[in-house]
């Protein structure tokens, strides 16, 4: 347990203020436990995987920062897994990979955790996580665990029906039988495509926009003139414009400022309201983050 820990050091974007408690539970009791305290005792809580989609605000957070990245138990079955929530998705898409199994190809080279990516439905390439996902374990608001197979929750595009109403504990995800040499190469080269057209070597949340049905955001956002923009430290990516990269010791405010200018324009030159995938975590919210649409 950590007190008044930066929170610019569980972000990808390297932006936030400081936490006022952050913990690291071991094992799925433990993060149960600490929930339910906090919630008999009116403490703020809320709980984060690895911080690859996420804006923290710069005055910090209260209460209780829980973070699952020491949740990382695994068994592996039959074209099976059950992985906790904390585990690195392209550490698993390798060890998946590996084993000459396929479905995770897209994912080699996705920052964050597998519960982040189940809740995002995280994807790249045309595939995303709904097409592995067996069931999942969950912590709701008021501290109950549910395991939910898959046909009573939803996925669509950038989405899952259990977003702002639970977190990912564990899921069992099922994967098909492939060629093993095969599965690595398109890993290397969804991987080689990834570096080459994406700010990796930034501070970055990955993309911030969805992209809008039958268009792509970077193209509309870099159509409208914002590649290479910036407000403050937040800049929109010379490389890909639908990345907002911290270039010197941004803000939260300079992202979201950047974020609405960018929407606004994009809805006055062509009619259409983009919608972010990143989440923004205000102050003095307690459970669910709210999402920053």
């Amino acid at each position: 347990m950590e007190r008044n820990y930066p929170l610019h050091l569980l972000s990808t974007w390297r932006i936030g203020g400081p936490a006022e408690t952050v913990y690291w539970p071991e094992s799925v009791e433990d993060l149960s436990n600490v929930w339910m305290r906090a919630q008999e005792a009116e403490i703020p809580v809320r709980l984060i995987g690895r911080g690859s989609n996420v804006l923290f605000p710069d005055e910090g957070l209260p209460g209780i920062t829980l973070v699952t990245t020491s949740l990382r138990g695994i068994e592996w079955g039959d074209y099976t897994v059950r992985v906790e929530a904390g585990y690195t998705l392209a550490r698993l898409a390798q060890e998946v990979g590996e084993r000459g199994w396929s479905g995770l190809e897209f994912a080699r080279g996705i920052p964050g955790s597998i519960g982040g990516a189940i809740m995002m439905n995280a994807g790249a390439h045309g595939y995303d996580m709904a097409s592995c996902v067996l069931s999942v374990s969950t912590l709701w608001a008021d501290g109950t665990i549910k395991k939910l197979e898959r046909d009573e929750f939803e996925f669509d595009y950038r989405f899952c029906s259990l977003r702002s109403h639970a977190w990912i504990l564990e899921t069992q995800l099922i994967f098909r039988p492939g060629e093993r040499e095969q599965i690595l190469r398109s890993m290397k080269e969804n991987l080689t495509k990834r570096t080459a057209n994406q700010p990796l070597e930034e501070p970055n949340a990955g993309s911030v926009f969805r992209n809008p049905p039958g268009d792509s955001a970077g193209r509309l956002i870099e159509a409208a003139g914002w590649k290479g923009k910036s407000i403050g430290g937040a800049k929109v990516s010379e490389k890909h414009a639908n990345f907002i990269v911290n270039t010197a010791q941004a803000k939260s405010a300079d992202v979201l400022a950047l974020i609405e200018s960018i929407k606004l324009d994009v809805q006055l030159k062509y009619g259409i309201t983009l919608q972010t995938e990143v989440e923004s975590i205000l102050t003095g919210n307690r459970g669910v983050t709210k999402k920053e649409e």
